[in-house]
């Protein structure tokens, strides 16, 4: 029998659930609306994995997916969707990330909508933080879910890291390099995952990852000349990101190396960056946790890449499945060196290659 609350309490007095409830089996039907709040891009892309699992089932989304960013959603557009039959599907899901400005501009045409929900479609908000008091806060908690998308107990990571690591790997993961990885890099399980790669990538055929292994290749090892390497694309110049990218590469570094090096640093900027559309950015950095000796070049960074960021981290995305599924590598890697030092000429190129 499926679980009315559709999971426990994240806290006293919260209407909120945990993720890790949410995404437990047995959970009730489709819900007319959904709320994932947070800022860390691995637990919204899980409660994103998980929505779409709870409105399709095992149902192909084809075209009944339809998904807005919040700075360009049409409030009509996004209500037209809702209402609108799905096609080959059980439901239609209409998502908007982003979506604190939407929601701040709309609320009481939100507040109204869920008061006659279209019987066909669910709603799925994704905001970085959800006022509980409002009128549209307590009725979507009524007749929905509302999914905090956060690290609530960090004593639990390095165990679930442990876990990790043997599941993708088989590697054994000792507690302390565990827990060195979240001193490092704080509760950011996107960076946690992918510094895991990095190391099972590094570690080869040795069946363990101890300590010694975090300190050479995460904390120290590469993370200087990475942080060069963000600051020069952040900065447009090409020719010393190049440079960088060369001394990895003759360093024996594969494309899926660096990359994973990369990436907790894109996904940091990323969150700072997120966070930092309602607060300022000394406040969104110590919400991010951002470390005392890093601060000064994520400022640069988020300043540098602007509105941007969000480009410049899918051609990262992109150029990891490049890598993974192409035959060259030095090419891949160059080109994303290219599209990192102009993100907005990247987004208008798309993912088919650099044209001078």
């Amino acid at each position: 029998m499926a679980r009315k609350s559709g999971g426990k309490k994240s806290r006293k007095g919260s209407a909120a659930i945990r993720l890790s409830d949410f995404q437990k089996p047995g959970q009730a039907d489709p819900k007319p609306i959904y709320v994932l709040c947070g800022t860390d891009p691995y637990l919204l892309d899980q409660g994103r994995r998980t929505v779409r699992t709870r409105v399709f089932g095992e149902a192909d989304p084809g075209m009944a997916l339809t998904e807005f960013t919040g700075a360009d959603a049409d409030l009509a557009d996004v209500l037209d969707a809702l209402r609108t039959p799905p096609f080959l599907a059980p439901r239609r899901l209409v998502a908007i990330r982003e979506a604190d400005d939407f929601v701040s501009r709309h609320r009481e045409a939100l507040e109204e909508y869920l008061a006659a929900v279209s019987p066909c479609g669910s709603l799925c908000l994704e905001v970085a933080a959800w006022n509980e008091s409002t009128r549209l806060a307590k009725r979507a908690a009524e007749i929905g879910a509302v999914v905090l998308c956060e690290a609530t107990d960090t004593r639990q990571i390095p165990r679930w890291l442990q876990g990790e690591a043997k599941r993708r790997y088989g590697k054994a993961l000792t507690y302390g390099a565990a827990q060195m990885l979240l001193d490092y890099l704080g509760p950011d399980f996107a960076a946690l995952l992918a510094a895991i790669d990095i190391l099972a990538i590094y570690a080869d055929s040795a069946p363990a990852i101890d300590t010694p292994e975090v300190d050479t290749l995460v904390a120290r090892g590469h993370h200087e000349r990475i942080w060069d390497l963000c600051d020069a694309v952040a900065e447009h110049r090409l020719p010393r990101a190049l440079e960088l990218l060369e001394a990895f590469q003759a360093e024996g570094m594969v494309a899926p190396q660096i990359i994973g090096a990369m990436r907790p640093t894109f996904r940091q900027l990323v969150r700072v960056a997120a966070l930092n559309r309602r607060m300022s950015l000394d406040a969104a950095m110590d919400e991010a946790r951002v470390p005392s000796f890093a601060r000064s070049r994520v400022r640069r960074a988020v300043q540098a890449f602007g509105p941007h960021l969000a480009e410049a981290y899918q051609s990262l995305v992109d150029a990891d499945l490049e890598s993974k599924t192409g035959t060259d590598e030095r090419l891949a890697m160059e080109t994303l060196v290219h599209r990192l030092c102009n993100p907005e000429a990247a987004r208008l190129i798309g993912s088919g290659g650099w044209t001078e």
